[in-house]
């Protein structure tokens, strides 16, 4: 089993960006050194509450020039607000500046104010999202490639510099629509999934839907991965894993509320009307001492048969750095082992 970090980065009115970005960056050397194997960062817009991840392609080249072994990537690259070019060339030179590690993370974004903030259709999302990608692989696969698409042209200009990886980084693709899991499946790409999003039975269908389309298309599932993401806090006692847990999970939760009676609504934030912290903490995340943790991911094993965690050490941004620190080197040291 391998084990991720991610960071959604929101900053609450008492914190900054510059401290919210610099603990990001300092986690994920820690992560470094404790034997995480990945480092995931999302990419979210317009709601600094929410996230002030807005370009999580500069704080992976910072992570890359400080870490030595983990691998760098997003969850996600919302790709139809990107000018797809432009986007393979970043993710190139992330691969560069780090020496082989970045992973392409990509996904269609499901929040409106999204779309409405870069002035992009949002019902073009999905053809956008497939053009994009299908530019994105000629650039990287060929020097001179053409592409004629609706959205997107290519007239045969080579990107600077090429992926070290080849034919290019891991690409994951992000599920959080029914239809969605089939279409990865079919194209043969690893999957990231958010059960607290797509709720579990979501999650299991759409995964037995992916798994039936990479069959039915040729794809061997030993050549993909599925990684779910995890809420996570792990400390010496139940008591103060679930206090801190608890704080954090109360201000993700409210602030999905706030988007989902304003403008932007998406999944999550309708969503996050029917969940509360024990909600969350009983079905979704793991919390408690390291013993409860790794019961917890050994129930989520058995019932997702994932090849990775992705670990959300402090989903609200309420912990301080301190205690998040604290809670990964617990799980680093008592909690990963079991799995490896």
């Amino acid at each position: 089993m391998e084990f991720g970090v991610f960071y959604q980065l929101p900053c609450a009115v008492d914190q900054t960006p510059a401290a919210r970005i610099q603990d990001t960056i300092a986690q994920c050397q820690l992560a470094d050194e404790l034997g995480f194997d990945a480092a995931w960062l999302a990419e979210l817009h317009f709601n600094p509450r929410f996230s002030v991840m807005s370009a999580p392609l500069m704080i992976a080249s910072a992570i890359a020039q400080t870490t030595r072994r983990i691998r760098i990537g997003n969850a996600i690259s919302l790709v139809p607000l990107h000018q797809p070019m432009r986007l393979a060339e970043e993710v190139a030179t992330l691969d560069v500046l780090s020496n082989g590690r970045a992973i392409f993370g990509v996904g269609r974004g499901s929040m409106p104010t999204h779309f409405e903030g870069y002035g992009i259709d949002q019902e073009e999302g999905r053809e956008r999202f497939i053009e994009g990608l299908e530019l994105i692989f000629g650039l990287w696969d060929q020097e001179d490639f053409t592409y004629d698409g609706k959205y997107y042209q290519a007239h045969g200009f080579g990107v600077t510099p090429r992926p070290i990886q080849q034919p290019h980084p891991p690409v994951y693709v992000a599920a959080n629509s029914p239809d969605t899991f089939g279409i990865v499946g079919s194209l043969g790409h690893s999957i990231l999934v958010a059960p607290t999003i797509v709720t579990t039975e979501g999650a299991l269908a759409g995964l037995a839907s992916y798994r039936a389309e990479l069959a039915e298309n040729g794809h061997s599932a030993a050549n993909v991965k599925i990684n779910v993401n995890v809420p996570m806090h792990v400390a010496a006692t139940e008591e103060e894993a679930r206090a801190g847990f608890t704080k954090t999970i109360d201000n993700y939760l409210g602030t999905l509320r706030d988007i989902g009676r304003a403008r932007g609504a998406s999944k999550g934030s309708s969503r996050a009307d029917s969940l509360t912290a024990d909600i969350v903490m009983e079905e979704f995340a793991a919390v408690g001492t390291p013993d409860q943790v790794s019961a917890k991911l050994e129930q989520l094993k058995e019932i997702y048969e994932p090849q990775e965690f992705m670990c959300w050490f402090n989903i609200g941004g309420m912990l301080p750095h301190a205690e998040v620190e604290s809670s990964m080197r617990l799980f680093a040291k008592e909690v990963m082992p079991r799995f490896q």
